[in-house]
This record gives C-alpha cells, structure tokens and sequence, in this order.
C-alpha cells in the first residue's frame, strides 16, 4: 500500500514557522519602501508649489501673497461651511479643486499640482482625529475630507508692520528658507502646541516675538529650538513642519516632514529645524 503524501501536523508547524520568520522580516522593508514612495510622492506635490511661489512673485512685483490667504481668497465663511476657517483643511464642502470660486489668486498658480496633500498625512488624518492642544479639529465638519496639508511659511508675505518679508530679494539665503511645508495633526506638549488648523505655519506666535528668541539663542536662528531647557530647547512653539515621513515605531512625529525651498529644491527635514528653516533673515 502506497503511503500518504499528506503534510503531518509538525511538517505544517515548521512551514508555518518559517513563513512568519521570512514576514518578519519582509514586513520592515516593505513599510520602509511604502514610506519611502510616499514621501517621494510628497516631495513631488511640493515641487509644484515652488514653482508657482517663483510665478507668483514674478507677476507680482516680486512679493509673497499673504500666508493667511495663500489658498482661500476670504476668511469669512464660505456657503457650505459652518464657519470656522480652523477647519478648511479637512472640509470637503471647499475643497478647491470643486469649488474653485473659493480660491485666491495664488491658487491659481497651482493648478499643475498634482496634489495639495501628503499621502502619508492623508493616512493619519483618518485614522487619528486629534490635531490641537484644546480640541479634536475636525469636530462639526459634516463632509470630512482632509484634502491639504501643505501650509505655508508665516514668516513670509507678512504685512501690517509685523515681523517677516514680503518680497523675494528680502529674504538672506533662499535656499534655507521654505515656502511651504508639511504640517501635521499630532501635537508634543512641551515641544509645539497645534497640528494643522490654517494655511500658514508659524513657529513662533507671536511673529513679533520671533527676533527675541533669536536673541535668546545667541543672535543664531540655527539654535532656536522647541522643547525644555534641558534638552536645550527654549520653550513651546505654536506649529512646527512634520514628522511623520519615516518615523519610528512608537514616535509617530520622530521623522521628518518635507518642505519646499525658496531657490527651487525640495527636503526632508525634522520639527526641530522649523524656525530656522522659517525665519528669513
């Protein structure tokens, strides 16, 4: 009589066995290249928006549009909002891309882009819903859609007598100077206090009190860092770029966020590199 050709139960137990070992150790490399695409993918929406800072300036006497008002054309509510602005990141009811009557002039310069938002953020501002120190930011948004993340640098196109530059040629080393960047939706208390509620990112809030903390570190902008003294930090900033491109397991904001430079290039940075990457002078 021919014998069974049936797999036993510990022939089984070690296939099984060496399956898990070779997903173990597949699965990291596989998350690392998925997150390595996405920040690629990041980096390339990002390069559509230096090109149209540079062609927005070029049109407009060398000036920066206001930060505030570099995606919507008001700040007052728009039909389909419940009117507050905070929340524009991740309202679907103004998404510019539908309702292009919504947009200002400088989002004109941005129809090439092939994206407004990160992937990567995407992902997370669907699945962790927190993204400020006071409240859950998409609470009351009837059609949540978060559909950009890309803010920009508060420090420049400032008008009204407050700290910052308006024009190109102001600015001391365009290419250690972003215009825009990732924002996040996770916090760090001690370290930064809000995730993505506007369009314009600032480090220091105040920007009037900005040239005091350059003052602080020593008249280096290099050394203005967020986070307790005894780490070397000097205090709580307001936003920070993002750190959720190749972040740890357990640090969800230890990596980097990308950021669009003012001499064209694009790259990836960590939160801690904010105001000195924000600062123009």
């Amino acid at each position: 009589m021919r014998k069974s050709q049936a797999f036993t139960l510990i022939e089984l137990l070690v296939v099984i066995a060496i399956i898990a070992v070779l997903m173990g150790i597949l699965m990291p490399a596989l998350k690392k290249a998925k997150n390595q695409a996405q920040s690629s993918a990041c980096q390339g929406n990002l390069k559509n928006f230096t090109l149209a800072v540079q062609m927005y300036a070029q049109d407009n006497d060398d000036k920066f549009c206001h930060p505030a008002s570099c995606y919507f054309s008001r700040l007052d509510p728009y039909p389909g909002e419940a009117g507050d602005r905070w929340k524009r990141w991740c309202n679907g009811n103004v998404y510019l891309r539908e309702h292009p009557e919504y947009a200002s002039e400088f989002f004109t310069y941005l129809s090439e882009a092939r994206a407004l938002i990160c992937p990567t953020f995407k992902r997370l501002a669907k699945s962790t819903r927190f993204h400020s120190d006071f409240a859950d930011e998409s609470d009351g948004v009837e059609n949540y859609m978060p559909w950009y993340n890309y803010s920009m640098n508060a420090y420049l196109g400032m008008k009204d007598g407050d700290w910052g530059v308006l024009k190109m040629l102001n600015v001391k080393n365009s290419a250690q100077v972003f215009s825009f960047a990732d924002e996040g939706c996770l916090i760090k208390p001690g370290y930064f206090i809000q995730g993505l509620n506007d369009t314009a990112l600032f480090p220091v809030w105040p920007t009037s009190e900005a040239p005091s903390w350059v003052q602080r570190a020593g008249g280096s902008k290099w050394n203005v860092r967020p986070g307790p003294a005894s780490e070397g930090g000097l205090g709580e900033f307001t936003d920070v770029i993002a750190g959720f491109h190749n972040a740890p397991t357990g640090d969800p904001i230890g990596g980097k966020g990308n950021a669009a430079f003012l001499d064209g290039h694009v790259s990836a940075h960590p939160f801690e590199e904010s105001f000195a990457l924000a600062w123009p002078y």
